[in-house]
């Protein structure tokens, strides 16, 4: 991706963070002169590999598997907060519009699971990720007798990432006062994602 050293972000704790914020990705392939895009949700454990590794899995039903071999390159895209940034909000308004956001995509090739004991530890990690981040009111267990029929019906990957980009466009190149207008503007706004941005630029601002 387009991405000028003012936005470029190599830091892998900055870049697995937003991955685990935001881990609702798009991979990308391209096979037979096609270009396929799935979305799932991933984990990533960042002690694996040297730019960590990423673990999902999808419906054994989605033909998008059966096209990758270990020569098969990835491409994981994920979307970090983002909005429309106004020119008003400048000290020097004879400018354009922008937008701020923050992106990571990550490049690997697929290494393919279809074993029950190694996909039922991957699923019961993932419900378990998501269920902590709604106080835990419902366990994996509570569908034991029907879990072995669901798991012969996905199929497990881990992407072991060769590379990582991450992009985070929050008007670094503008001065000071002018990033601080837009946070102040967008705090303003009150939409969850104009105060994401918002909390973003505020963090960058202290760095």
């Amino acid at each position: 991706m387009y991405n000028p050293r003012s936005f470029k972000v190599e830091d892998l704790s900055q870049l697995h963070a937003l991955i685990r914020e935001f881990n609702f990705g798009i991979v990308i392939s391209h096979s037979a002169g096609t270009s396929v895009a799935i979305h799932l949700p991933f984990m990533i454990d960042s002690k694996r590999g040297a730019n960590g590794t990423l673990v999902a899995h999808m419906a054994r039903a989605n033909p998008h598997w059966k096209t990758w071999t270990e020569e098969t390159e990835l491409m994981v895209i994920f979307q970090g907060p983002h909005s429309y940034i106004s020119p008003a909000w400048y000290q020097e308004q004879a400018t354009v519009p922008t937008w701020n956001y923050a992106t990571v995509h990550a490049y690997g090739r697929p290494l393919l699971i279809h074993e029950p004991e190694k996909l039922r530890p991957m699923v019961a990690a993932l419900v378990e990720l998501h269920e902590e981040q709604i106080g835990r009111p419902w366990d994996v267990s509570q569908m034991e007798g029907m879990l072995e029929t669901e798991l012969k019906a996905i199929v497990g990957f881990e992407i072991p990432i060769e590379r990582l980009q991450g992009k985070f466009k929050f008007n670094q190149n503008l001065s000071v006062e002018d990033q601080r207008a837009v946070v102040s503007a967008l705090e303003e706004l009150g939409n969850s994602n104009f105060r994401a941005v918002a909390a973003t630029m505020k963090k960058n601002l202290r760095n």
